[in-house]
């Protein structure tokens, strides 16, 4: 015992005569310099040039070799903010905890700060009293050029280094400067940084030092992606980009669509002869699943591994080159295993857009409908697609129904939950409730209750409500399901959501690099958090493989029997490509549109009623939905068929020729 007290005091002996290591010296100086930024009155007030006091003083942190002459270089920051403004009133009193997760003060009186640094630290902290700054507001939406906007805006920061750091890259200095800045923002604006699975603290710690060492662009892109990561956010993997990122996950890829099922990245899509959906890979170029997982997970951010995984499928085959050759093996209907070689293709034109860019259910025949009903008697509305006027149209058809599925494995495209809501419940009804970040007192919240349904309400619903998720829904589709789950007796189906939801603030820390994430805190009206957890199901259902490979959704089949359906499965969610023609009557010309061909040569014929082939036409599967337009102008007018062979068997519609 008396040698370990010894080398602590020999420690705290060193430190002294030695000063700080360098991520020390930086975490104290990102935090001082942070503080007065937000709560100084001159600086919060942009009375002094505040980043170009951090310019100046970061070589004399570099430099110091003692600690007194690191707070040297401290006092120096804080004397050149000028006198702290004392208050002539009292300090608010805030007694919930929850609304003070980011106002820490209690570094301010660390050991390695000198008594007279801690004085000018006590005088801001004693003084600061709520007040409009100019570093932080509201925000209510749009971009202007490159610089986007979102739910909060930090006009010293809108972009942190006008700079392209592809074409200029920063000096140290420059580099810490943004870094500083990115991370204060998160340290008091990030509602959910209490539940990070590193602390933000940490984060600065072993992230200060790798910023003060980048010298590429790759290094940086690498850097700044693994830190933003921290935030746990899945907000922040969709929403933050480097331009021009030489590092995964890359651009393009072959024409196969993942998800994870089952444990296994498995094929859901594909135009690639050689894999089918329900088809399992085990390796990708040489290297197992696992080892792909363990590297490519620490540039995607999100609460829990599940949504690490979804990213991951979206990424593990995507390459830097059109046309570069990925070995595959896999495990096929059988199990066997096989091995194959496929291309990376130009993914991001528009021929394959909706092929990997619209969601994926396991039968996809619903994919394009905006709502229907059964012949079970049940309703149906597909969040995606339904518009507000749609939703009109779907609850006057419905209100009498026995029950309707809301499939909101999506993102909703339009503000329909909120109408769903008012004409579903009887009377008003608390369905949310948010922490809003107050930007006069930086590090602190207010509640807000969100509550939904009309007092009076005359079109109430009295069925069941069956609610579809799984690891697609994010953000307002999370929000939306909470609404709708204040209907009593909503049942959830599905699996946890993504855990992401409030609103986004955007960030440009350069001209080439955005930024997004949770700015708004969404809770349930009783203080339980979706952040990180997502919403919980209450009957939980997955896709498996039998489901991919028989095109079936047996997630949606089951909703279908909590919601009444009694009949069995419809057989309008079984497997069928879905056509359409339009006009339809038409004249000279006619669109032809096919949604989940099977084939990668779809046949399209027009015969007469006595099945003679009078125009024969083959299009290349283009993805999720592939479009060609017929030429009628050889034809009489009458009635004709249009038969499509697209899938496993063919589908036949009736088309009419007029004058």
């Amino acid at each position: 015992m008396k040698k370990l007290i010894l080398i602590v005091l020999l420690g705290g002996i060193a430190g002294n005569l030695f000063g700080q290591p360098l991520n020390e010296k930086l975490y104290y100086t990102c935090k001082v310099w942070g503080f007065a930024k937000y709560y100084h009155s001159e600086v919060s007030n942009c009375h002094v040039n505040w980043d170009s006091v951090l310019l100046h003083v970061l070589p004399m942190v570099r430099g110091a070799s003692t600690t007194d002459e690191f707070n040297d270089a401290l006092d120096t920051m804080l004397l050149a903010a000028g006198p702290m403004a004392l208050a002539t009133t009292a300090p608010p009193v805030i007694t919930d905890p929850e609304l003070l997760h980011n106002r820490d003060w209690s570094w301010t009186g660390s050991p390695v700060l000198r008594a007279d640094v801690q004085v000018l630290l006590d005088t801001i902290k004693n003084n600061y009293r709520p007040h409009a700054t100019c570093q932080v507001d509201y925000n209510m939406g749009g971009s202007t050029g490159y610089v986007w906007n979102g739910y909060l805006k930090f006009p010293q920061d809108t972009i942190m280094l006008h700079a392209n750091v592809h074409s200029a890259f920063p000096d140290a200095d420059h580099l810490m400067l943004m870094f500083f800045k990115t991370w204060n923002i998160t340290r008091y604006f990030n509602p959910y940084n209490y539940v990070l699975t590193t602390s933000i603290d940490t984060t600065l710690l072993n992230f200060a030092p790798q910023f003060d060492t980048l010298t590429t662009v790759e290094s940086l892109n690498n850097t700044y992606l693994r830190f933003v990561t921290q935030l746990d956010d899945a907000h922040v993997e969709g929403l933050s980009y480097l331009y021009y990122e030489p590092s995964p996950p890359g651009i393009y890829r072959p024409r196969i669509l993942l998800r994870h099922i089952e444990g296994q990245y498995v094929v859901v899509r594909s135009l690639e002869p050689s894999l089918k959906p329900g088809d399992a890979l085990l390796k990708v170029d040489g290297l197992t699943i696992a080892e792909w997982e363990d590297s490519l997970q620490k540039f995607y951010s999100a609460g829990s591994i599940e949504i690490k995984r979804r990213s991951i499928a979206d990424n593990i085959l995507r390459r830097m080159s059109v046309g570069t050759p990925i070995a595959i093996e896999f495990a096929d209907s059988t199990g066997t295993t096989q091995t194959t070689t496929i291309n990376t293709v130009n993914s991001s034109s528009t021929v394959f857009r909706d092929f990997f860019y619209t969601y994926y259910y396991p039968a996809d025949t619903l994919d394009g409908v905006e709502w229907s009903i059964f012949d079970c008697n049940v309703g149906y509305m597909n969040f995606g697609n339904l518009t507000d006027a749609g939703t009109d149209a779907a609850y006057a058809a419905m209100h009498d129904l026995p029950g309707i599925v809301i499939d909101i494995r999506n993102y909703p495209i339009s503000g329909n939950a909120w109408a769903l809501s008012d004409r579903i419940l009887e009377g008003p009804t608390d369905v949310t409730k948010l922490t809003i970040p107050d930007v006069t007192y930086p590090g602190t919240y207010m509640w807000y209750v969100v509550s939904m349904g009309v007092l009076g309400n005359p079109t109430p619903y009295f069925g069941n409500v069956v609610v579809i998720v799984d690891q697609e829904t994010q953000s307002a589709a999370e929000y939306t399901t909470m609404m709708l789950r204040g209907y009593p007796g909503c049942k959830v189906i599905g699996s946890h959501t993504a855990g992401a939801d409030g609103n986004i603030t955007y960030l440009q820390p350069a001209e080439d690099i955005r930024f997004g994430w949770t700015s708004l805190g969404v809770f349930y009206p009783n203080g339980d958090s979706t952040q990180r957890i997502g919403i919980v199901p209450d009957v939980y259902a997955y896709p498996t493989k039998e489901g991919v490979r028989h095109n079936r959704d047996y997630v949606l089949e089951q909703a279908l029997a909590l919601a009444g359906c009694s009949n069995g499965v419809p057989e309008t969610v079984r497997a069928n490509p879905t056509v359409s023609l339009f006009p339809n009557p038409a004249s000279d010309l006619v669109e032809v549109e096919i949604g989940y061909a099977k084939t990668e040569i779809i046949s399209i014929s027009i015969c007469d009623l006595a099945g003679r082939e009078l125009i024969k036409h083959q299009i290349q599967n283009s993805g999720v939905r592939t479009k060609t337009t017929l030429d009628l102008s050889g034809l009489v007018p009458g009635l004709y068929m249009a038969r499509v062979n697209a899938g496993e068997k063919e589908t036949i519609i009736k088309l009419s020729k007029k004058d």
